[in-house]
């Protein structure tokens, strides 16, 4: 899981066909997404020290409460801690390389969610707007219009953005407070200043309408205060290349998964979740399935993903390997 901070610079991306009128009011719409991202990167201060409390709720619906912590010293020296029951992890980082040490062989999906929900960290990957330190766009994602619209009583300037699928979606800035909206995966609220930056006190991943992880940040404490073995190497932890939020991977080439004649004929519908290393040359390597409804689906799309290309993540300019779990729905139609 290694990271480094981006905030990608959006000028370039209105489309040149535009009237002047309308390039103007784009530009300043992303203008907005700029200063949205700016507010809430609290990676840009030189230190701090978050604790939080978090909760993840499984299919089963029982409720597991643990512990969340990350001290930043900036990008040579952090430490990341995850506490649940039957679950740990502990990632250090510094000069370019990532120390991770857990107590699972796999990224379990809900940690998955959780790293979602936090709003930095590599699992960005793909998701637009899902992050609070960078956007996730490319030079083939094209700015259309920007709009204005009220969600829950709030209004909101949205820019919507086409990607080179031809897929529209938007990225939206509440007008109140300036920052992010995220979209429809998260819920998050209690927006607090620190240290000239503000950031949720609470975040959360929804799941097909149900919130099934949250966080509520404790404290932040600007800056850091850090005891002698805060940076210590756990034992037994592993080196990677990395940093804490690279420039997140970027799928290039993409194989739709083929729904098994088997799972329609018993009307099998679902997702499959997949624990893959997207390595330096793009290539995802497949580790472990880590939630599949039925063999044949997971076989789908163990093929489907191992065609999948990608522009891999870098730190500072270099390519990196990023663990991540990719996800797959099956749906049949009505």
């Amino acid at each position: 899981m290694n990271r480094y901070i981006l905030v990608v610079v959006l000028g370039g991306l209105v489309s040149p066909l535009l009237g002047a009128s309308d390039a103007r009011e784009q530009q300043e719409g992303v203008k907005k997404l700029e200063e949205a991202i700016s507010k809430t990167n609290i990676f840009d201060l030189p230190s701090f020290r978050m604790t939080a409390s978090v909760q993840i709720i499984g299919n089963d619906g029982k409720t597991l409460d643990g512990q969340y912590l990350l001290l930043w010293n900036g990008p040579e020296q952090w430490r990341e801690e995850i506490v649940l029951p039957g679950y740990s992890e502990v990632q250090i980082g510094g000069k370019g390389t990532a120390w991770i040490h857990r107590s699972t062989e796999v990224i379990p999906l809900r940690i998955h969610e959780l790293r979602a929900a936090l709003g930095f960290g590599s699992v960005a990957g793909e998701s637009v707007g899902g992050s609070f330190v960078q956007l996730v766009l490319s030079p083939k994602d094209r700015i259309k219009r920007t709009h204005s619209r009220k969600e829950h009583g709030e209004k909101l300037t949205c820019v919507e953005i086409e990607n080179e699928w031809k897929h529209s979606f938007d990225v939206c800035v509440d007008d109140g407070t300036g920052s992010l909206v995220r979209g429809l995966s998260y819920k998050d609220g209690d927006l607090q200043p620190v240290g000239g930056k503000v950031f949720p006190r609470f975040l959360s991943f929804v799941e097909n309408g149900k919130t099934v992880v949250k966080v509520n940040v404790s404290q932040i404490v600007v800056p850091g205060q850090f005891g002698p073995n805060s940076f210590a190497l756990p034992a037994g932890a592993s080196p990677e290349a990395g940093c804490m939020n690279p420039t997140p991977f970027r799928r290039i080439k993409s194989v739709a998964p083929k729904y098994p004649q088997d799972a329609r004929e018993q009307h099998i519908q679902g997702f499959v979740a997949v624990d893959v290393w997207i390595g330096t040359d793009g290539v995802p390597r497949i580790h472990r399935v880590v939630v599949s409804p039925s063999p044949s689906l997971e076989k789908s799309a163990v093929d489907s993903i191992a065609d999948w290309r990608y522009e891999p993540a870098e730190c500072n300019g270099q390519p990196v390997q990023v663990e991540t779990v990719l996800r797959i729905n099956y749906t049949l139609s009505p």
